[in-house]
């Protein structure tokens, strides 16, 4: 596999490993400068915190895109295969309405964050970034998740 498609296909992993590598690295450095020298690295909270919600934001995609998200089902098991069905595609209009929604919002917050955060004097919207661009993957894998749930919906038998 070249190295273009692996990063094409694995880029949500690359991005959330990095982040938890990132934010792994400046609490250790945290936890050194705090207990070692008796002086908090100010910077290395910040960095901790920012790759923190990116690492979350991320991560949920990368959880849409495996199919790997919390779901209660027990009751939905008990219904026929139709009812299933149903089900599925009434959950991803749900999560479609909802990634659209955080989109919209994620791109207001995005493109009115003009401050700088406080030690690592970064414009905001390096943070604020990942709510629209996490929920605008999201949104792709769940199109592709109700393409097929109205097919299996078409295949069911009258």
């Amino acid at each position: 596999m070249s190295p273009i498609r692996f990063v094409g296909r694995y880029l949500e992993e690359i991005v959330a490993c990095a982040c938890l590598l990132v934010m792994c690295l400046a609490t250790f450095a945290n936890v050194v400068g705090r207990y070692a020298a008796n002086t908090p690295i100010q910077w290395a909270e910040e960095l901790a915190r920012y790759t923190f919600i990116w690492l979350v934001f991320v991560g949920a995609a990368v959880c849409t895109k495996r199919g790997r998200h919390i779901a209660v089902d027990a009751a939905v098991n008990l219904l026929p295969a139709s009812g299933r069905v149903w089900c599925r595609v009434v959950v991803d209009v749900a999560v479609l309405s909802l990634m659209a929604i955080l989109i919209y919002y994620g791109m207001i917050l995005t493109l009115s964050a003009t401050q700088k955060t406080s030690t690592l004097d970064i414009p905001t919207y390096y943070i604020y970034v990942v709510i629209p661009l996490s929920a605008l993957s999201v949104l792709v894998r769940t199109l592709a998740e109700l393409k097929q749930s109205l097919r299996a919906l078409r295949a069911l038998p009258s």
